[in-house]
C-alpha cells in the first residue's frame, strides 16, 4: 500500500502529472498512510484533516487499491451534492491517476430520488396530470433516461414523491418492469462496484434495516466504510433510529387515496380523518414555543385531551387499513398492489402515532418542532433517541472491519475524546490529528474586540454589534462573510445595517443559498449575511471572500430539546454538560466557521469573533488554543492596518499582533 501511495500522491506522483494545479502535501501522505494502515490492519481510524491537506485524495487512494484486494468499500458523505462531487469530480480525477487500475465506482442514493415505471403508469390515469405541462416534460423524459434519478431534471415536479420508487408499493420482483427499474438497476450495478458513494442518512438507513430486516438491506456487503464531514454523524444518526411525524404525512396519503376512484373509500371518510389530523396538531399548534417536550407542554387536561385524539386517529387510520383489505381485487392486480401499498403506509403511520404518544421508550425523548406564527403551516413530531453510542456499536463499530471518520473539525482541544464519547467508539481506534499546510500566520489575522459587552438579548447589543460589523467591513471594502449564530440576530444586524453601506447586502432566506453564492461571487464587495450552512461546506476562493464575521461563541441553544436531553443524560451519569458537551460542539463549530476564509495557500484575510468571552472567560483561551495559528489583535487599528498592506500589496506578513494562547 504504502508504495501505491507513493507513486499515486508522492512527489512527482501521477497525480501531479495529471493535475496541472495539484501541490505536494505532507499531511495528505500523512492521512493516506494512516487511513492505509486502519484498512489493512482492520482498525478504525479518527482523522482531522485541516483545510488544505486534500483528505478526499488522501483517503481515496487506500481505500481503491483495498477495496481491488478484497471486498467494497463505501464512501458516505454528509450530502447528495458532495456525491455527486464525489463521483462526478474526485473519483474521474483518480482514474486519471490510475490508468492501468481501473476500478468501479458507482452513486447510490435513497429509493425516492429514482422514477418508478409501475407508479409512472398509475399517474398516467390521474386526472389532475392530464394535460399537466410538467407531467408531459416527465413522460418524454421517462423515455429518455438512462438512471431514471430525479438530479437529471432542470425543472421542479411537484408530484414527484408519486412517481418515485417507494419500499411501500414497490412490487420488487413481481413487478412487470423490474428488468427496467432505475432502483434496482443502481442496486446491481452497486454489487459489481468497488467503490461504493452513498450519504450519510442512506447509511444509515440500510443499518437500521439490516438490524431489523437484512434482506431489505440497501447496499451490498462491505468491507469498510469511510465517513466524510464525520462531525455529522451523531445527529444523522439520531434522525434514522428515531421518528419524524409531520402533520403533511397524513395528508399525503390521504390526497392519494381520493384520486383513486376504484377505491371503495368514501370522501365522508377521508374527510374524518383530515379533521382528526387537524385537531391533533392543532393542539401542538397552540403551544406558543418553537420547539418543545410533550411532557413540559401541556396539563394533564390538555395532555388528556391530547391522547384522545391521538387515539381517535388512530382508530380512524387503522380502520381504513381494515376496509381496504376487505376490498375485492379478484382481476385486478394492479388495484390488489396499489391497495397492499397503501395498507403498508397507513400501518407504519399507525405503528408510528402508537410510539409517539402510547409507548415509553428508555433512552428517547419526545419533542415537536413548528415555525413561528399561529398558522398551521408545518408542524413535526419526533420520538429521538438521546444517545447513539450503544446502537452504532452493536450494529457499526462491532460489525465493520474497518470504518474511518474524517472532517476538518472532528476533534476539540486537540484530541478526540468528544466525538468517541458520543459515537461510541472503540479505544483501539487509531486517532490521527493533521494541521493544515496553509501558513495561518501569514496569511490570517484574528480580531477579537475586548471592549464589547458580552452577548445578550437586548437591542442595544444587537445595534452595537452592527456598528463593530459597519467598522469591519468598511475597513475590508465588503467582500465578507457575516456569520451568526442566530436568525434574530442576523435579521437585526441586517435591517440596521441594510441602506447604510455602500455594498452588496446578500441575506440568508431571501433566496436559495446556490444563487446566493452565485450573487456573491459576481460581485466585487458584497456582503453576504449567513446563519448554520454557511457556517460550513462554502467554498469562496481569493480576494471575493477577504473577511469573515462571527457574531459570537456559537454554543448551542441550551434549552432546544435535543440540547437539554443530552444535557440532562450527561448530568444524570455524573459528567458535566458545559464541559463534555456545550464545549466541545462550540469548539468545532467555531473552526468550521473560520475555515471558511482560507481556501487556498495565497487567500488573505481577517476573521472577526465580536465575542468578548473569548479574552474575559476562562474557557476562552481554550476556544482559542485550538483555532488555526495565526496572529491576533484586540484593536481594529491592526486591522485597518492589514487591509492597507493587503491592498498596496507592499509586505507578505500580516499586521503586528500576538498568537493566541
Amino acid at each position: 500500500m504504502e508504495e501505491w501511495i507513493e507513486q499515486i500522491i508522492g512527489e512527482g506522483g501521477s497525480l501531479c502529472r495529471c493535475c496541472e494545479d495539484y501541490e505536494y502535501r505532507p499531511q495528505q501522505i500523512e492521512m493516506a498512510r494512516g487511513v492505509a494502515a486502519a484498512l489493512e490492519m482492520g482498525r478504525h481510524c479518527l482523522v482531522e484533516a485541516g483545510t488544505g491537506v486534500g483528505k478526499t485524495v488522501a483517503y481515496l487512494t487506500p481505500a481503491i487499491v483495498h477495496a481491488l484486494r478484497g471486498k467494497p468499500v463505501v464512501i458516505s458523505t454528509h450530502t447528495i451534492n458532495l456525491q455527486e462531487q464525489l463521483v462526478g469530480k474526485d473519483i474521474p480525477l483518480m482514474r486519471a491517476a490510475m490508468p492501468d487500475t481501473p476500478f468501479k465506482a458507482v452513486l447510490v442514493k435513497g429509493r425516492a430520488n429514482y422514477l418508478c415505471l409501475w407508479e409512472l403508469d398509475q399517474a398516467r390515469g390521474d386526472i389532475t396530470l392530464q394535460g399537466d405541462p410538467l407531467f408531459e416534460r416527465i413522460l418524454k423524459w421517462s423515455e429518455e433516461t438512462q438512471t431514471g434519478d430525479v438530479s437529471e431534471l432542470d425543472f421542479n415536479f411537484p408530484s414527484w414523491g408519486e412517481i418515485c420508487s417507494n419500499q411501500d408499493t414497490c412490487r420488487h420482483q413481481q413487478c412487470h418492469y423490474f428488468n427496467r427499474c432505475h432502483y434496482y438497476g443502481m442496486r446491481a450495478r452497486a454489487a459489481q462496484a468497488d467503490l461504493i458513494a452513498v450519504n450519510h442518512s442512506l447509511f444509515f438507513s440500510d443499518l437500521a434495516l439490516r438490524l431489523t430486516d437484512p434482506k431489505s438491506a440497501i447496499l451490498p456487503e462491505y468491507g469498510a466504510v469511510i465517513f466524510d464531514e464525520a462531525h455529522h454523524l451523531e445527529d444523522v444518526a439520531s434522525k434514522v433510529f428515531g421518528v419524524e411525524f409531520s402533520n403533511y404525512r397524513v395528508q399525503s396519503i390521504l390526497n392519494r387515496i381520493r384520486k383513486r376512484r376504484d377505491l371503495a373509500v368514501t370522501a365522508s371518510q377521508v374527510g374524518l380523518i383530515e379533521s382528526a389530523n387537524r385537531l391533533l396538531f392543532t393542539l401542538f399548534q397552540d403551544v406558543p414555543r418553537q420547539e418543545f417536550f410533550f411532557h413540559d407542554a401541556f396539563t394533564d387536561r390538555q395532555r388528556a385531551r391530547l391522547d384522545e385524539a391521538a387515539s381517535e386517529l388512530v382508530a380512524l387510520l387503522d380502520g381504513l387499513n381494515t376496509q381496504l383489505s376487505e376490498q375485492d381485487t379478484e382481476g385486478s392486480d394492479d388495484l390488489r398492489h396499489r391497495i397492499d401499498g397503501f395498507r403498508r403506509i397507513l400501518g407504519r403511520m399507525k405503528d408510528d402515532l402508537v410510539n409517539l404518544f402510547f409507548r415509553e421508550h428508555d433512552n428517547y425523548f419526545k419533542w415537536c418542532e413548528k415555525p413561528a406564527g399561529g398558522r398551521l403551516v408545518s408542524c413535526c413530531l419526533h420520538l429521538t433517541p438521546v444517545d447513539v453510542s450503544a446502537a452504532l456499536g452493536d450494529s457499526l463499530w462491532d460489525r465493520a472491519d474497518s470504518a474511518v471518520l474524517t472532517s476538518a473539525t472532528l476533534a476539540n482541544s486537540g484530541g478526540f475524546t468528544y466525538i468517541r464519547s458520543r459515537l461510541g467508539l472503540p479505544d483501539s481506534a487509531i486517532e490521527l490529528p493533521l494541521g493544515s499546510p496553509f501558513n495561518f500566520r501569514e496569511q490570517v489575522l484574528l480580531y477579537v474586540p475586548k471592549d464589547l459587552e458580552f452577548p445578550s438579548e437586548k437591542p442595544e447589543y444587537a445595534e452595537a454589534v452592527a456598528r463593530r460589523i459597519e467598522d469591519i467591513v468598511r475597513v475590508s471594502g465588503g467582500r465578507a462573510f457575516l456569520l451568526f449564530t442566530s436568525y434574530r440576530m442576523l435579521n437585526a444586524v441586517y435591517e440596521n445595517l441594510n441602506g447604510r453601506l455602500p455594498y452588496r447586502l446578500l441575506r440568508q432566506g431571501d433566496m436559495s443559498n446556490d444563487r446566493l453564492l452565485d450573487e456573491f461571487r459576481s460581485a466585487d464587495n458584497a456582503c453576504l449575511f449567513g446563519v448554520h450552512s454557511f457556517w460550513e461546506g462554502v467554498d469562496v476562493k481569493g480576494e471575493k471572500l477577504s473577511c469573515v464575521v462571527i457574531d459570537k461563541l456559537p454554543f448551542a441553544v441550551p434549552d432546544s430539546p435535543i440540547n437539554r436531553a443530552r444535557c440532562d443524560a450527561i448530568t444524570a451519569s455524573g459528567g458535566d454538560w458545559f464541559r463534555d458537551y456545550a464545549m466541545p460542539q462550540a469548539q468545532i463549530r467555531l473552526k468550521q466557521g473560520f475555515g471558511r476564509l482560507v481556501r487556498t495557500r495565497t487567500d488573505r484575510g481577517v476573521v472577526a469573533i465580536l465575542d468578548s468571552r473569548l479574552l474575559k472567560k476562562y474557557y476562552g483561551k481554550e476556544f482559542l488554543r485550538y483555532l488555526p495559528k495565526c496572529r491576533t489583535t484586540t484593536g481594529l487599528e491592526e486591522v485597518r492596518e492589514f487591509f492597507a498592506t493587503q491592498s498596496t500589496g507592499r509586505a507578505t506578513r500580516p499586521a503586528r499582533g500576538r498568537e493566541p494562547g
